[in-house]
């Protein structure tokens, strides 16, 4: 199927170069002895220092324009990526933007937050958000950015509610986009890949990578590395939203089940934004190695899953990985303790 025909008709705002790099990691492949790694580096979007939220927004961010809001609202943790490529999009377009932040106000402004400062968003900090409300604020039904949203209207803003992570059927349009755009590059580099592998923390970058693998009728393998805890298996979550968003393009195909989605919980420890010394190790070895910086809430516990299932003889030699690189190294600045 075409892709980019099934994504034409929807508005797009392009906020930054595309194609992002598909890049061959030698050091790393031979070191670990194992599959063929090459790492797509969506690490380099342009919007405030990059990552995977930024395909995402290029749709939702059209979507705000059209319906003339001049607020965009949305939710995540002190050191959201989201919320920092968000409030970002959002100036760029001359919107205003307010993010409710999890957690207490920090008493040093570093990484993320400190950007989204710079930026000039309202920042509310609230401390009672627990992983069921962030899971209703997936599924748009959540009160606390909806009780913020209403006050803007009663003094005659248009906001525009961005769901935690761009986790929509609109949002999902930006990786698979991405998709096609890798089929692209691999068709071009001779590449056969037999697994993606990326952090799952909301589920949209998957869905949307998932279905853009069905239209494009791929033999590859998602592979999701889960970097927190959730309420319901991430599974059911995922294939929910493959299907609404493959019901969202007008496409009636077989429909997605929990079984056709991979999601892994090993490597989460403790819980979302917790460390593992999985992750600190997965940082150094891909900055010593191939000079990638990873953070140690997303991408860090996502390449350490890959790195283990290398060493475990899940991927092997016969293999070829693509790791997609989601961003998020800004946060390091808000740990250096941690390095």
């Amino acid at each position: 199927m075409d892709i980019k025909k099934v994504i034409a008709k929807y508005p797009r705002i392009h906020l930054t170069p595309l194609p992002t790099p598909l890049e061959f990691a030698p050091q790393l492949t031979k070191m670990l002895g194992g599959p063929k790694i090459y790492v797509k580096r969506d690490d380099l979007t342009a919007i405030a220092f990059g990552g995977n939220k930024t395909r995402k927004l290029e749709f939702l961010m059209a979507d705000a324009v059209k319906q003339n809001a001049d607020t965009v609202i949305t939710l995540g943790g002190v050191q959201s990526n989201w919320v920092r490529q968000c409030v970002a999009a959002a100036r760029k377009l001359g919107m205003d933007s307010v993010a409710v932040l999890e957690g207490e106000m920090p008493q040093v402004y570093q990484g993320n937050v400190l950007l989204d400062r710079i930026f000039g968003a309202q920042l509310i900090y609230d401390s009672n958000i627990t992983q069921e409300l962030e899971d209703q604020e997936i599924q748009g039904i959540c009160p606390i950015t909806s009780k913020v949203a209403e006050s803007y209207r009663q003094r005659g803003k248009h906001p525009y509610l961005m769901p935690l992570g761009g986790a929509t059927p609109l949002g999902n349009l930006g990786y698979i986009n991405a998709v096609d755009e890798l089929m692209y590059q691999m068709d071009e580099q001779g590449i056969h890949a037999d697994y993606l592998i990326a952090g799952t923390g909301t589920g949209g970058t998957q869905a949307g990578i998932e279905c853009g693998l069905r239209l494009a009728n791929a033999s590859a393998k998602m592979l999701g590395i889960s970097v927190s805890h959730h309420t319901q298996p991430k599974e059911v979550e995922i294939a929910a939203l493959c299907n609404t968003t493959m019901e969202f393009l007008g496409i009636h195909e077989q429909p997605f089940t929990p079984n056709d989605i991979s999601v892994n919980y090993d490597y989460v420890g403790e819980g979302y934004g917790a460390v593992t010394d999985a992750a600190i190790e997965a940082i150094h070895m891909a900055a010593e190695l191939e000079g990638l910086i990873l953070c140690h809430t997303y991408a860090g516990k996502a390449f350490a899953g890959m790195v283990d299932l290398i060493r475990r003889g899940v991927l092997t030699r016969d293999h070829t990985v693509v790791f997609i690189h989601t961003g998020g190294g800004v946060g390091n600045f808000a740990h250096p303790e941690l390095f």
